[in-house]
């Protein structure tokens, strides 16, 4: 009887550390937040992106394999502002897993504090094309944004497994201090490309140019996820000729056809496949790689183009 009474107490003991070892199961629909989540949850959590750095987050075609992901999610971490909107809401539903749903704990809305820029300010419809109601969802090209997200990622660990709040809370001191170091090293390093203008195709370079204040206003795409007309490209050369902008930032889902026309009208001009994830391309391994590389991409072409601080 003593014998299976220890046998029964080991037992129990093996559960009890395999639970206490267990990892917090993380699903993230960006690669981003999968970085940001890694540098927090490190050995305490598995983590993985839905997608990759170089898919189109608006338009993602889900797979199966997504909802046996996120039935068995204790976390599950999205952009929000709607980015997700054509696909994440229904694979959480069909999930049928309690403990992700908006408003439960392991859900995480990596907006929650981030000032967002680019609200319409007029009532939107179908006809302007794919606009964001609630703002801009390309805030994470913000380091600052990047430190708010996570610390929006810790408190969702820190509620999921409370017992290892303070490890999640030193990691994300550290990852915040690298980020300011980042921040300021990048703004002291771009500060002689203040006031540089450059074109877009899609409007996802907001943040990272008002962090680090070039300007990004001028759009090769008429109205968000609508091919422009030829019309309207011919009044985007008159504007870079006009105001001498020789330099393109597309990502690695924008079709390049568009920008390459406008290149060719434009005598001089670059065009850049900028580096908007991690892993988005190859040499962006890591978030602050992100930054860098962007940063580093923009000053070489606005050097090449002489078109360095540009005023308005």
């Amino acid at each position: 009887m003593i014998k299976k009474y220890i046998h029964l107490l080991t037992i129990y003991s093996l559960l009890a550390a395999v639970n206490l070892s267990a990892e917090v199961n993380v699903i993230t629909t960006v690669t981003d937040l999968r970085y940001i989540s890694e540098q927090i949850g490190k050995n305490k959590i598995k983590v993985e992106s839905m997608i990759r750095g170089f898919d189109d987050p608006h338009y993602v075609m889900t797979r199966p394999d997504f909802l046996v992901k996120l039935s068995e999610a204790d976390v599950f971490c999205q952009v929000g502002l709607d980015l997700e909107i054509a696909w994440a809401p229904l694979l959480l539903q069909q999930s049928r897993n309690s403990k992700i749903q908006k408003g439960q704990n392991g859900f995480c809305d990596a907006s929650v504090g981030v000032s967002i820029l680019g609200k319409p300010t007029v009532q939107v419809d179908r006809s302007m094309g794919d606009m964001h109601i609630l703002g801009n969802p390309h805030y994470i090209l913000d380091p600052v944004n990047a430190i708010q997200v996570a610390n929006n990622i810790m408190t969702t660990f820190q509620r999921v497994d409370p017992d290892n709040s303070d490890f999640y809370q030193k990691n994300y001191d550290e990852f915040r201090e690298k980020l300011i170091k980042l921040t300021k090293e990048e703004m002291k390093s771009f500060q002689p490309y203040f006031g540089s203008k450059v074109a877009v195709f899609h409007d996802e370079f907001l943040y990272l140019a008002n962090r680090f204040k070039f300007n990004a206003n001028l759009t090769l795409e008429e109205r968000p996820g609508i091919p422009p007309s030829g019309r309207y490209l011919e009044q985007v050369i008159k504007n870079m000729k006009a105001n001498n902008i020789k330099v393109i930032l597309l990502s690695t889902v924008n079709n390049p056809e568009f920008a390459e026309y406008v290149a060719s009208k434009v005598p001089e001009s670059v065009i850049l496949i900028m580096p908007t994830s991690v892993n988005a391309i190859p040499e962006a391994k890591t978030y602050e790689d992100v930054i860098k590389l962007s940063l580093k991409k923009i000053k070489e072409a606005l050097d090449k183009t002489k078109t360095i601080g540009i005023k308005k």
